[in-house]
């Protein structure tokens, strides 16, 4: 299985889809383009059964700019309709990318601003290269963010956190966003791709269902109240137990092997 866009392309090995933004020489921006792509990529990667991980990772110097400024300039009397219709494509991919039962794993091997950002934090595990920075970018073009970030900062960052950096415009290091939680792990940057490749790998390999319950019986734990989280909770372990890998993973620890998971 592969996808070809413009601004976005997949490719599909051993359960693993390799999602790359091929835009380097624009810096990766987000703009129609690229939600529509990744609108058509996050559909099939979505209704795909054989997809057990994801890789998110960009080509050259920026993992992506974020939004294509000089689009804007071009059109600035239609902003207010453009918006709203390049972000509705844009909003509904990060949803479906978010929502699936795959893990999203990202290597972050070079700059990062604004809706890409968060684009970004949505995946579950992030590598990134020690040479990195991160810069909010909304206000320093009087706009406000977008791209679901006041929802994916605030979950790794924390709500105080993740407001400063987009209210003061903050550009952070790669060390401060480790501290802050904004990544997960740190490398020089020639062993950001390789390491990132293991993690996704080796989720690949596990029970999809069951990681597709874990990420969604975390999305939004903090707007639950304790009863209905806990019956989520309890809800989806007893749906869980009834899966394959379920019973593989049970059969392997009584016999004290390896679990062989196929994501059923």
């Amino acid at each position: 299985m592969e996808f070809q866009g413009q601004s976005i392309r997949m490719t599909m090995e051993d359960g693993l889809a390799r999602v790359t933004l091929c835009q380097a020489d624009r810096g990766n921006p987000i703009d129609a383009t690229l939600g529509a792509e990744l609108l058509e990529l996050s559909g099939i990667l979505m209704t795909s059964p054989g997809v057990r991980a994801v890789l998110l990772m960009a080509e050259g110097r920026f993992f992506s700019v974020g939004g294509d400024l000089n689009s804007f300039k071009d059109r600035i009397d239609e902003l207010p309709r453009l918006v709203l219709d390049w972000t509705s494509d844009f909003h509904t991919a990060l949803s479906r990318l978010r929502r699936m039962d795959a893990p999203v794993v990202c290597a972050v091997e070079g700059g990062v601003a604004g809706g890409a950002v968060s684009m970004m934090a949505f995946a579950d595990v992030i590598h990134a290269a020690d040479s990195v920075r991160f810069t909010a970018a909304f206000p320093a073009i009087g706009f406000c963010a977008d791209s679901g970030t006041t929802v994916s900062l605030s979950e790794r960052m924390g709500i105080a956190r993740a407001r400063r950096f987009i209210l003061c415009n903050e550009t952070i290091t790669a060390a401060e966003a480790q501290a802050a939680g904004l990544v997960d792990h740190l490398h020089p940057v020639a062993e950001v791709r390789a390491a990132a490749e293991a993690t996704a790998r080796r989720l690949a390999q596990g029970p999809t269902r069951a990681y597709g319950m874990i990420k969604r019986c975390f999305s939004g734990a903090l707007g639950r109240s304790l009863d209905e989280q806990l019956e989520l909770e309890a809800v989806s372990l007893s749906r869980a137990a009834g899966f394959a890998d379920a019973r593989e993973g049970i059969t392997a620890f009584v016999q004290k092997r390896k679990a062989d998971f196929t994501g059923s």
